[in-house]
């Protein structure tokens, strides 16, 4: 006999008692188990049920049946050392406490469902103690710092033309003087980097793995990045129409880094090119590399990036 407790349906009596709705409408005429109401007694077992649990004579000598609740739970998974996957997964669900004992078959009653939870979510841990600032700086991508004294830098567009080369320039320009008449007067001045002219949306490459320390907008440079390399090498990129990299980036050499415009003060698109050692502005021309070829796979991902209509 079964008496109904709070929240308990007869789909649930049927199953902890291994009988189907069926059986136990059978076993109970003119009870309507749709609606149970608490204290309602149920018959579970029929006459020939019980004869069968009987223990006949010549099975007293039988192992004893184990208890349900001593059925063994689901599987648990044991950790291996998997170092790489460690630091991507902080928790797992180890196999419960001894205290706990053995998971049940009543626990996986439908109103048992959120104290299992609780139980598992009790019994995550962590894998390994927090990280360092240290050591998650050694996961981050990183690149080899430059040698200042065996630069090779990549050519930074695919064109080869040099509208303005590094150092002194003479210009001339008109200005007004105090009795209102005009004159033309030259004054010199220092180009401390190299022009490279190309066609807007070109596309501009870094020329040395490095990392990237600045990435916006100027008065004079227009939209610019600038990117150090290491050993107190970097260079500078400037008047594009658009910027592909930000601050804190690690690019590699041949990756597109910008889109050639004329930002900022410039007479035309180009690419406006420095490269300074130690602070130090030097002329780029005798270490750029204007045959090397960037690799096919680089090459496919730089075409995916932009809006370059011109590629």
């Amino acid at each position: 006999m079964h008496v109904i407790r709070k929240g308990e349906t007869a789909a649930q009596v049927a199953r902890a008692n291994s009988l189907s709705l069926d059986e136990l409408a059978a076993l109970n005429p003119g009870k309507s188990l749709s609606r149970l109401a608490i204290g309602t007694r149920l018959n579970i077992r029929s006459s020939r049920s019980l004869a069968q649990a009987t223990p006949r004579s010549e099975d007293a000598n039988a192992a004893p049946r184990p208890p349900l609740s001593a059925l063994p739970g689901a599987p648990v998974v044991v950790s291996t050392p998997m170092p790489h996957l460690e630091r991507l997964l902080p928790y797992q669900v180890r196999s419960p406490h001894p205290a706990d004992g053995p998971i049940s078959a009543a626990h996986l009653d439908s109103h048992q469902a959120p104290s299992t939870t609780a139980q598992l979510l009790a019994r995550m841990q962590p894998v390994m103690p927090p990280v360092t600032e240290a050591e998650l700086k050694a996961l981050l991508p990183t690149y080899a710092p430059a040698d200042p004294d065996r630069l090779d830098l990549l050519w930074p567009v695919e064109t080869r033309t040099i509208s303005s080369a590094w150092g002194p320039r003479m210009r001339t320009k008109t200005v007004r003087v105090k009795d209102q008449r005009k004159k033309r007067v030259r004054y010199k001045g220092r180009h401390r980097g190299v022009d490279l002219t190309a066609p807007i949306g070109t596309a501009v490459f870094a020329a040395l793995d490095g990392q990237v320390v600045l990435s916006g907008k100027h008065k004079q440079y227009g939209n610019y990045v600038v990117i150090e390399h290491g050993n107190g090498v970097a260079t500078l990129y400037a008047h594009h129409r658009l910027n592909l990299v930000q601050a804190g980036e690690i690019v590699r050499r041949g990756q597109k880094i910008a889109e050639v415009g004329r930002t900022g003060n410039s007479t035309g698109p180009h690419l406006h090119f420095e490269l300074k050692i130690d602070g130090v502005h030097r002329n780029p021309l005798p270490v750029l590399n204007d045959e090397e070829e960037i690799p096919a796979e680089l090459a496919a991902q730089n075409a995916l990036l932009g809006t370059n209509p011109h590629h």
